[in-house]
């Protein structure tokens, strides 16, 4: 069996391999009793991850799924000869159990090419309970939009001035701190899930900052969106 496999066993449990694939782990599994003894001895504790605290999951998750997963390098995974060791498939049932237990959701994995892309402004401003709001600023008209059914903000600088060197970053003011939500170095909007806290636009140096600028271009709470 080729090393790649065996990095499929803990998707293989968790019921996320495309068919072909599952066929291929099938077949190394009728063959191995030494993986077969690993995945049977995982099973039962990775099927009562979606029997205690089953519920429809937050508009925001999915959002922040597809955000981390589009900044994140997907790797073939590297597997030494031999065996495949149980602390790496009990490593992705780890994972999968702390999302469970964190967000208090049942998350079913999906891996591939296919996925959807994450959600556009365009896709936020013309949903049906979309809220906007036109900013008149020193730089220009700036468009907020937020759609609480979809628990997501729009945010659209295409009317606003950009400076040589400069861009326009979107942050979350909460409790914990100053949160970036994006930097529109080269997009003229961005789509964000709702914080609880103050929604702010700020000018940047291309890039972004690690803090926002004194130079506030909106800022209003996210109950008032």
């Amino acid at each position: 069996m080729a090393p790649d496999v065996h990095g499929l066993v803990g998707a293989y449990l968790l019921n996320s391999l495309e068919d072909e694939e599952r066929a291929e782990v099938e077949a190394h599994l009728a063959a191995c009793p030494d993986c077969r003894e690993e995945v049977d001895s995982l099973r039962s504790a990775t099927a009562s991850l979606a029997g205690q605290v089953a519920e429809t999951p937050p508009a925001s998750l999915r959002a922040r799924v597809m955000r981390t997963a589009s900044e994140t390098p997907q790797l073939p995974p590297a597997v030494a000869a031999g065996r495949p060791r149980r602390r790496r498939i009990a490593g992705v049932i780890a994972a999968v159990a702390a999302l469970v237990v964190g967000v208090g959701v049942t998350v079913g994995v999906v891996v591939g090419d296919d996925d959807p892309p994450a959600m556009t402004a365009a896709e936020v401003m013309s949903a049906p309970d979309a809220r906007m709001h036109k900013e008149e600023t020193s730089d220009g008209e700036l468009m907020v939009a937020m759609s609480n059914e979809m628990r997501m903000v729009a945010v659209d600088t295409a009317d606003l001035d950009r400076p040589a060197g400069m861009t326009y970053q979107v942050w979350w003011h909460t409790e914990a701190g100053m949160e970036s939500a994006g930097v529109l170095d080269e997009e003229m909007s961005v789509a964000v899930p709702v914080e609880d806290g103050d929604l702010m636009v700020t000018m940047e140096p291309m890039g972004g900052s690690d803090e926002p600028s004194a130079n506030v271009i909106f800022q209003m709470p996210a109950e008032s969106l």
